[in-house]
């Protein structure tokens, strides 16, 4: 057994939870972070229109956050399971089924929400005007789902 699996049962619960939500918290922010950065340089750069298309886009992309968040919560609530219970290769198995899936579900999105960008902004209300500016911003966000 490894230092790090000893810690998580010698540690007191209070100090892991600080410990292990610090890094998820952090990532929010920074995620919350850019979507400011993101509104003020289109803001000054495009004007209304571009903010007009990061508002059609941005539920589409908490959607794409959730569904990656839902797989990731799922698999260490298994894994931490199997550690509990001693079973490191279940463990194991679980981690590199996460990666397998994380990697196939992030090319599949890719591919169909670049193929059908714009289809997808319609059905979130996008008009003919915002369309060219969200389907760009969107199409930047897919492919940064790899």
């Amino acid at each position: 057994m490894s230092g790090y699996h000893k810690r998580l049962e010698s540690e007191k619960i209070p100090k892991l939870l600080f410990q292990q939500s610090l890094p998820a918290t952090i990532g929010l922010l920074v995620m919350s972070l850019y979507n400011v950065a993101d509104t003020i340089f289109i803001g000054h750069s495009v004007g209304t229109l571009g903010i007009a298309g990061l508002a059609i886009a941005f539920p589409i992309q908490m959607i794409v956050m959730a569904l990656a968040q839902t797989v990731g919560i799922g698999s260490s609530s298994i894994i931490s399971r199997a550690l509990g219970s001693k079973d490191f290769k279940k463990a194991e198995r679980v981690l590199g089924n996460f990666f397998s899936l994380s990697m196939l579900s992030g090319l599949l999105l890719t591919i169909v929400g670049l193929l059908f960008t714009k289809p997808i902004l319609s059905l979130f209300g996008a008009t003919e005007t915002i369309l060219p500016y969200a389907a760009e911003y969107m199409s930047t966000i897919f492919l940064g789902t790899l």
